[in-house]
């Protein structure tokens, strides 16, 4: 194990349900969101017991769709994934969660590489084209498509052969998706019935997104970097700048790893009038240590899209 990789995780976060029991994980879904950020590490019972796909019992009940444990883990100086191999056979040993054959999968990719196409101009035989035109691909990275229902539009992104192997030796079957899709479909489908146009924003420890959305209507996606508060406001009014947003009536909508006491949120406030916290779509139940996580964090991995 490489004492240098080792130094450059952090466990920020661990909340793991009594309920959870390593002899039932082939009943449960392992959900994984990787980014040069950190790791996130969550655990839904959404299983029947004794199964291990989703089913009705004979009683017509839904199945169980639970989240019982979760783990965050931060990176420092961390440019590229190239060393996720290697801070995952760290977190083999270190993780309570990640060791274990679970039932399902889904890796959750968070990079900036990668683009949306209409289904019906979509030929899957030029998807590495379409994605080229918006990124500058490497050789080893590998070309992957999300199925984007409430916009009818494919996402199309890259996964980095490195790492799809090392989930390969670490899992049965892994699924995998982008961040994006799962931000995208969630805030379409929680907006379907509105008729405001509404600006969100979701924020990373060194990224963030904005989306512009009004009603069913995808206006605007992009993602900025930013490692200041004065980064991440000079962006946000480039955005209402470029699409004719006024700062003073727009809703600006956050989600993501943003606290209400942080320099972010303070510098946003004195030049946006409408700001507020948004929610996650709860149609899962959380263990009740979960549930002291804020409503607004972790947006993109307690979300219904993965399971």
């Amino acid at each position: 194990m490489s004492t240098e990789i080792k130094n450059k995780i952090t466990l920020a976060s661990s909340f793991i349900d009594e309920a959870f029991d390593t002899q039932k994980v082939s009943d449960y879904q392992l959900t994984l969101q990787i980014g040069i950020d950190g790791i996130l590490v969550a655990i839904n019972e959404k299983h029947p017991p004794g199964h291990s796909t989703i089913v009705r019992t004979t009683s017509n009940e839904l199945p169980k769709n639970k989240f019982i444990a979760f783990e965050s883990y931060r990176f420092q100086y961390l440019y590229g994934f190239e060393a996720i191999s290697e801070i995952l056979d760290v977190l083999t040993i270190e993780s309570r969660l990640i060791p274990h054959k679970y039932g399902t999968v889904a890796c959750v990719m968070v990079n900036n590489l990668s683009t949306i196409i209409p289904s019906p101009l979509f030929e899957n035989d030029k998807k590495g084209m379409y994605l080229k035109f918006n990124a500058t691909l490497q050789v080893d990275e590998l070309v992957e498509i999300d199925e984007l229902k409430n916009l009818d539009a494919k996402n199309i992104f890259a996964l980095p052969s490195g790492l799809k192997k090392k989930l390969g030796d670490l899992y049965n079957k892994v699924t995998y998706h982008h961040f994006s899709s799962v931000l995208i479909e969630d805030l379409l489908f929680q907006n379907t019935n509105q008729i405001i146009k509404k600006l969100f924003v979701h924020v990373q420890p060194s990224h963030f997104e904005a989306l512009v959305i009004e009603g069913k209507k995808l206006l605007f996606y992009n993602t900025f970097n930013h490692h200041t508060a004065e980064d991440f406001i000079y962006y946000l009014l480039f955005v209402c700048e470029q699409l004719q947003l006024n700062p003073e009536n727009i809703e600006v909508v956050l989600l993501g790893e943003i606290e209400k006491n942080s320099e972010i949120y303070s510098i946003t406030q004195k030049y946006i009038r409408n700001l507020k916290f948004g929610e996650r779509t709860d149609d899962a139940d959380f263990s009740y240590q979960l549930q002291t996580i804020a409503k607004h964090h972790y947006f993109t991995i307690f979300n219904n899209y993965l399971q």
